[in-house]
This record gives structure tokens, sequence and C-alpha cells, in this order.
């Protein structure tokens, strides 16, 4: 199970909409402040992550929780990101590469069927849904927020 730290912001019946703040590795290294990545990080990863997460423990809203997701859903989701996107582009551009000899053998087409591709491949993950067992949790709450 991946857990991280959140404060409840608003909850439902049986859901609590959390905020997590974003991390990202680059504050462990010893290389972070004369670091590219690091810089860039810092600057793109302002905004807090707001996540609907089931909530059997009853948190309330402004309590300090622990999220978990299990690490199924961490791998399944993290392969469905990028692989999704990325063969839905491949798959546009061939199909724009076998098609484009009867529209005048133009690379434009492979092109622009490639980017669609990606594009879709985007819009359906962003569509997509996880089973109820490979939703967000919050596992227990640790205090709350003044």
């Amino acid at each position: 199970m991946v857990e991280a730290s959140a404060q409840v912001i608003v909850k439902s019946e049986t859901y609590a909409w959390v905020e997590a703040e974003r991390r990202t590795s680059c504050h462990g290294c010893t290389l972070s402040q004369g670091c590219g990545t690091g810089s860039i990080a810092k600057y793109l990863m302002i905004k807090p992550i707001m996540v609907k997460a089931s909530n059997p423990v009853g948190a309330e809203a402004g309590d300090r929780v622990i999220v978990g997701l299990p690490e199924k859903a961490f791998l399944q989701g993290s392969f469905l990101l990028y692989m999704v996107p990325l063969l839905a582009m491949l798959l546009g551009a061939g199909l724009g590469g076998t098609l484009a000899p009867h529209f005048g053998g133009n690379e434009g087409l492979e092109v622009l069927l490639g980017l669609g591709g990606l594009a879709g491949g985007l819009l359906g993950v962003r569509y997509m849904r996880m089973g109820p067992d490979l939703e967000p949790k919050i596992l227990r709450t640790v205090g709350r927020q003044r």
C-alpha cells in the first residue's frame, strides 16, 4: 500500500475529497540545489493534489489523514498513463503512414494522425475508471488541522 498524508477538505456519506501536497524525490537528493530538474519541479508542482477517496473511518472536514492506494492500482495507473497515449500515437502515425500514399505521399498526414492518436489516448486515460478495490482509501486520521 502506497501511503500519503493529506487533509480532508469536503466530506460526503462514504467519500471525502482530500488535499495532499505534491512531492518529488528531489527533496531527498544531495544535488537538489543545483539541479535543473529540481528547479523546474519547484515551479511546476506548486498546486496541491485533490483526490476523492473512500472514507471508511468517518474522517471529518479539516482532519489530517493517511490515504492509501494499493500498489496494484499505482502500477496499473502508471502503466496506463504512459502506454495508452503512446500506443494510440503510434497507431495513429502508422495509420497515417499507410494512408499517406493515397493522399499524395504527404508526411503531414502521419504527423496529424499521430497527434490525434496521442490526444485521443490522453482523453481516454483521463476518463478511465478503476474498480472500487483499486481506489484511494482513507486509512486513519492523524489529527485535526487548525
